[in-house]
C-alpha cells in the first residue's frame, strides 16, 4: 500500500504488473507472493496476450506459484474461469507442451510424456467441471489441445521405449547366454559316475542357487 500512495495508482500498477507477471513466469514464488500481499487485485493484471500471472504459472509449470495465488487471492473464480487472447482458459495452456527448459530437466520422452500427462491431470482437478469441454478461438477443447501438442512427444516416446526394450533384450541374451555357460561347466570337474567334485561343499551349494536364479 506504501508503493500505491507514494507513486500513484497508475504508476504502481504498471511496476507491480511486470514484476509480478515476470516472478510468476519465471517461478519465483516469494516475489508474487509479496506483491499479492501489498496489492490483491495485482493478480488480474495480464500481457499482451491476456495471460495474468496464474496462467504463465500454469504454462511454465510453476506448482508453487499456483498454490499460493490460488490460496492468497479472493478472485478464485475469476482466475480459473480467466481465458487468453485465444480464448484458452486454465486446463488449455496445461494441454500445451511445457518449455523446453522445463522438458529438459526429465530424462526421456516416455518420462517426460507421463510428466506432461501427470501436469494436465493436476490442473484439471482444480477447474470447474463446465470449462473442461469448452472450445478455444480455433474450436479445440482442452483435451484436443494437449493431443495435438504432445504428438511429437509420443513419437519420441514410442521410440525410446522400443530402443530401450531392445537393449534390455540384448543383456538379458548375454546374461542368460554366460549363466547357462557355468551351469553346464561345472566348477571342479566331475568324478568318473558324474558327481561334481564339490558336491557338498557350502560355497558350491550358493553358486549352483546362484546360477540358478540368473538364468531365470
Amino acid at each position: 500500500m506504501k508503493i500505491t500512495r507514494a507513486l500513484g495508482y497508475e504508476k504502481a500498477s504498471s511496476i507491480l504488473k511486470k514484476s509480478l507477471l515476470l516472478a510468476a513466469e519465471s517461478g519465483v514464488h516469494e516475489v508474487v507472493e509479496e506483491i499479492i500481499k501489498s496489492f490483491p487485485d495485482a493478480v488480474l493484471y495480464s500481457d499482451q496476450e491476456q495471460h495474468n500471472a496464474f496462467h504463465l504459472a500454469v504454462i511454465n509449470r510453476h506448482k508453487w506459484v499456483i498454490n499460493l495465488i490460488f490460496a492468497m487471492s479472493g478472485h478464485k473464480h475469476l482466475l480459473l474461469m480467466s481465458q487468453d487472447k485465444s480464448e484458452n482458459n486454465i486446463l488449455h495452456l496445461a494441454g500445451k507442451l511445457a518449455p523446453l527448459y522445463q522438458l529438459n530437466r526429465i530424462p526421456g520422452a516416455a518420462l517426460k510424456m507421463q510428466r506432461e500427462l501427470q501436469w494436465f491431470k493436476e490442473v484439471e482437478k482444480i477447474v470447474p467441471p463446465s470449462i473442461k469441454e469448452d472450445k478455444n478461438s480455433q474450436g479445440k477443447t482442452p483435451a484436443m489441445v494437449f493431443v495435438d501438442e504432445h504428438q511429437g512427444l509420443v513419437k519420441k516416446g514410442e521410440k525410446w521405449m522400443k530402443d530401450a526394450a531392445t537393449s534390455c533384450s540384448i543383456v538379458t541374451v548375454l546374461i542368460a547366454t554366460v549363466v547357462f555357460a557355468a551351469a553346464i561347466t561345472v566348477p571342479g570337474g566331475t568324478a568318473t559316475d558324474g558327481t561334481p567334485n564339490f558336491y557338498g561343499f557350502p560355497a558350491f551349494t550358493i553358486f549352483a542357487m546362484a546360477d540358478a536364479v540368473s538364468l531365470f
